[in-house]
């Protein structure tokens, strides 16, 4: 941090801690609340390897489990036998797949509407692709995050003022 920005917060920090002073308890604690900065390491995604071994051991199967399925797999046999196809629901669905055919040649995209779709997917794509995060980009963006973890600010009751904790 730059001299006069380190000034800057000193001046900064002894004003809140003046104005924390003239705050009720709840206040305080809503302002303390506000002010402290967590650690952005807590954040951080561990490995893909650790996750997903854990995931394993949380779906294996245990003998309560397995009669669990049992069980549920019999209900599912009945329900099955419940939707069997009689020869009444099957002219049934017949009229209703031939309605849904003809409902889906009415949507069928003609040229023009795909080419009017194609013209306005394209300023799209480009745009996406100019908010692409690149190698060097995600450098930078890793850098500041890493810069703003340095500092934080703590309320110290010793002395009844915030600090900056490097």
């Amino acid at each position: 941090m730059k001299t006069t920005e380190r000034q800057a917060t000193a001046r900064l920090l002894k004003k809140l801690s003046a104005l924390r002073a003239t705050l009720s308890n709840e206040e305080r604690a809503i302002l303390d609340s506000w002010i402290v900065v967590e650690e952005v390491q807590a954040h951080r995604m561990n490995s893909r390897a650790t996750g997903k071994a854990a995931e394993v051991r949380a779906h294996k199967m245990t003998a309560k489990t397995t009669s669990k399925a049992a069980d549920r797999a019999t209900g599912k046999a009945t329900e099955v036998a419940a939707h069997k196809m009689t020869a009444k629901t099957t002219s049934k669905a017949a009229d209703r797949s031939t309605e849904k055919a003809t409902e889906v040649a009415a949507h069928r995209m003609t040229g023009k509407a795909v080419s009017k779709t194609v013209s306005k997917a394209t300023p799209r794509a480009t745009e996406v692709a100019a908010h692409r995060m690149t190698t060097k980009a995600a450098g930078k963006a890793a850098n500041k995050a890493t810069d703003k973890t340095a500092m934080r600010i703590a309320f110290d009751p010793n002395s009844e003022e915030y600090k900056i904790t490097d």
